[in-house]
């Protein structure tokens, strides 16, 4: 999350004197120390003893960022589940779709950043901006209500400007707030100033990770088992109340014109440059950028090199974006495979997303005082070193998500391809039953021990079914005698359907070994939600039928009692000389142990249900002829049997990548770029997120059928090919810091040089010029 953006941060200021503010922070990221400039010779430098008052005015810019923090990353963080369980996205598309939304968020700061500079103005940019974002956010939480609106198109298009919005924004507020000190006397004020703005920033994003999943799960809205509408509604209504504590601060702001854009000029000389490369064929320059010296000065070309030589070095950090932010989607969905029940407290799978600021927040102290200081004296951590070992780590936590997800797999549903179906056979009986089935293309023999299951999988669908069972004596359980044969003989069950799975009961009438398919086809996929779901199937022959009748899950806990009704309708068996039984629909449920009831009469209890299982449950009149029932568990789809805090190394280690390479991105994209060109260079920095998150777009849409593990090695490779070009790239690179060492260097040699040429005095100025103009260029990417 440690991600800023900036504009145009000193209207007003001569670019020699300017004193650049640091940029817009996102959560988690450390303030970065002021950068102050000296004012030039011939400029009196102001008293920084004048004590000033604290501007009020930034209260409201502090609470204000804390609600549209809240409102964004509240969204976010339940946004991937939404379109699946509410807008029925396969988790492909979901995941497209998310990163789409961030990709737009993250182009979008560039048009806000020069609609602020060159016409409105940030306060104006921001208000009108955060109108578009709340209509945006009001649009996603209508859309949410079910069967009020076309909830896919409004979602999208709310999404969308959503994504105009919070990106228009985003380089303006933290600027606004630099605006309202008096420079350089409230330099530490400022600096304290910033340190509050980044706590807010952190705090509406801590608080929203945490608190949003709860209004999507807990509460029960409009007749669904979640409630998406107050999960969007309530960071909704905290943007408008941000807008309104905005506009209230008004008459304290220090409000200043805008002044111009140095994007615009960084961008049209690039283009002058390359327009006169091509028309002046033969004509050789040292740097193609000057062929545009007979438009632009000559500081400016020196500026726009050396950002390109930077933003070079950048080309292949998206892959870094690419990875990282699917702990929003991919890593959401690999948390609702799991198992997030830690003993009296259900961590939902989106708010496993809080670990990572939480952690950063640990972290990024620890590696200042501690890590850092280790490796100073030796070298080996230059600020590109470490963003290379953050990509590193990155890579890696990938490395171990793929390990995490094979260990995952044989908990996932099996689901029969097109074509293909499956069989459930359920003995009911005490004591062992073998069963032979025959489908067109595949046949077999079972052996299945008391009240247990089997399944055959992978058979030929829409074909007949046919199967027999049989006893190896007619003593079964020390009660149940058999008249005749203990064979039901072959029995023809009917047709399946494809991708289907089928119930196939074995079970005694009337001292008859029986066997029959039920109608209804069995839920073999997981819930949406990852809650467990539930089904009954009834044999009693107490009653001619079930009309009127109902089972009962009940659990009582601590905090609530949870129940859930199942009415009984008449539901006749594919054999018609099988009566009696019936089966339900599913419901989801939550996860625990359930006291059973059947038709008010307790019958027994349903043991540990647990995330994702799908569970069939038989009730049973006894077959030794007493009043009791027999209840008897299918588990027809395995549980979430890992523990989603098996998430936790991916998650520690992806965090010491990002605090490697974000934060150390951020300060070192920073103070490398000229003074006139912080603003382009953190602009760079942001489009370098946004292409991360089309990198994750691509590679989605081509990859349909890799299992998700492939997936995971497949992001980790490109990384680790992305380490390799950042190594051959930064391995040259000449950081400013020693450019002015040879500077200074430089002038001590030419001064040496003119104690004893005195005629050539008078042009050490212009050589000292030239002797800079120079510098930096040693990364030729750029270069003719």
């Amino acid at each position: 999350m440690s991600r800023k953006s900036s504009t145009s941060l000193t209207e007003g200021v001569p670019s020699t004197t300017k004193a650049v503010l640091p940029p817009y922070e996102e959560p988690n990221s450390p303030p970065v120390k002021l950068d102050l400039e000296k004012p030039p010779l011939g400029v009196e430098e102001p008293d920084k003893n004048v004590k000033l008052k604290y501007p009020k005015s930034v209260f409201f810019i502090v609470v204000n960022e804390f609600c549209e923090r809240f409102n964004f990353y509240g969204m976010r963080t339940v946004l991937t589940l939404y379109m699946k369980q509410i807008l029925d996205f396969s988790e492909d598309k979901a995941t497209v779709l998310y990163h789409t939304f961030l990709m737009l968020s993250y182009f979008t700061p560039i048009p806000g950043a020069i609609l602020a500079d060159t016409y409105l103005g940030k306060f104006k940019t921001i208000a009108i901006l955060s109108c578009i974002y709340a209509f945006g956010s009001i649009m996603l939480a209508v859309a949410a209500i079910p069967n009020f609106l076309p909830q896919t198109g409004f979602s999208m298009t709310g999404l969308l400007i959503i994504a105009i919005g919070t990106g228009g924004i985003k380089p303006c507020v933290s600027a606004f707030g630099g605006d309202q000190f008096v420079r350089p006397q409230q330099d530490r004020q400022l600096e304290a100033f910033f340190s509050v703005f980044y706590f807010s920033v952190n705090a509406g994003s801590l608080i929203s990770t945490f608190i949003t999943p709860i209004l999507r799960e807990d509460v029960h809205c409009f007749g669904d088992d979640t409630c998406y509408p107050l999960a969007f509604g309530v960071p909704a209504i905290l943007m408008i109340v941000s807008i309104v504590i905005f506009v209230a601060g008004k008459p304290l702001y220090t409000i200043k014109k805008p002044e111009g854009n140095i994007m615009g000029e960084f961008f049209k000389c690039i283009g002058h440059a390359i327009n006169r490369r091509f028309k002046s064929k033969g004509e050789k320059r040292d740097h193609w950028l000057d062929f545009a010296s007979d438009k632009f000065d000559k500081q400016l070309i020196q500026d726009v090199k050396r950002v390109l030589a930077v933003a070079f070095v950048f080309i292949p950090l998206p892959v870094f974006w690419a990875l990282y932010d699917q702990q929003g989607s991919r890593w959401t969905f690999q948390a609702m495979r799991m198992n997030g029940d830690l003993g009296g407290f259900v961590l939902k799978p989106d708010q496993m997303q809080i670990i990572n600021p939480l952690l950063i927040l640990l972290m990024v102290p620890l590696f200042e005082a501690v890590i850092y200081p280790c490796f100073k004296k030796s070298g080996l951590l230059t600020p590109l070193r470490r963003i290379g070992c953050g990509l590193v780590f990155c890579g890696l936590s990938f490395v171990i998500s793929g390990f995490l997800e094979i260990a995952l797999e044989p908990t996932y549903a099996t689901i029969p391809a097109d074509g293909r179906m499956q069989l459930n056979f359920i003995n009911t009986l005490p004591c062992q039953v073998n069963v032979t089935y025959r489908v067109t293309d595949k046949n077999g023999d079972l052996s299945i021990k008391a009240n247990k299951y089997e399944f055959v999988q992978d058979l030929e669908a829409d074909q007949d079914i046919f199967a027999s069972a049989f006893l190896e004596n007619a003593d079964c359980g020390g009660y149940l005698q058999f008249n005749g044969g203990f064979s039901t003989g072959e029995v023809k069950l009917g047709k399946g359907g494809g991708t289907k799975g089928y119930s196939i009961l074995i079970t005694e009438r009337e001292n008859e070994l029986t066997i029959t398919r039920l109608n209804n086809e069995e839920q073999l996929d997981k819930s949406d939600t990852g809650d467990p779901s539930v089904a009954f199937f009834v044999d009693d022959n107490t009653f001619q039928e079930y009309a009127g009748l109902n089972i009962t899950m009940r659990q009582e806990t601590k905090k609530k009692t949870y129940e859930y009704i199942y009415d009984l309708n008449d539901t006749a068996a594919t054999t018609p000389e099988v009566e009696y039984i019936v089966q339900t629909e599913y419901q989801k449920t939550e996860i625990g142990t359930y006291e059973l009831f059947y038709n008010e009469t307790p019958v027994g209890k349903l043991e540990n249900l647990i995330q994702g299982g799908v569970y069939r449950v038989v009730i049973q009149k006894a077959l030794n002829e007493s009043d009791s029932y027999h209840v008897m568990t299918v588990e027809v789809t395995p549980p979430n049997s890992v523990n989603i805090l098996w998430l936790l190394p991916q998650y520690f280690v992806v965090t010491v990548g990002e605090v490697m390479f974000s934060v150390t991105g951020l300060t070192f994209s920073y103070s490398q770029a000229p003074l006139s060109m912080k603003s382009v260079m953190q602009a760079i920095w942001l489009l370098v997120v946004a292409f991360g998150n089309l990198i994750d777009i691509i590679v989605i849409q081509f990859q349909s059928d890799m299992s998700q593990a492939d997936e995971f090695f497949l992001f980790a490779g490109i990384m680790g090919i992305a380490v390799i070009i950042f190594t051959a790239m930064s391995w040259n690179y000449k950081y400013v810091e020693d450019e002015k060492k040879e500077n200074e260097d430089e002038k001590k040699r030419l001064s040496t040089l003119s104690d004893h040429k005195t005629d050539s005095s008078s042009s050490s100025s212009s050589s000292d010029e030239e002797v800079y103009a120079k510098k930096g260029e040693e990364n030729k990417a750029f270069s003719e």
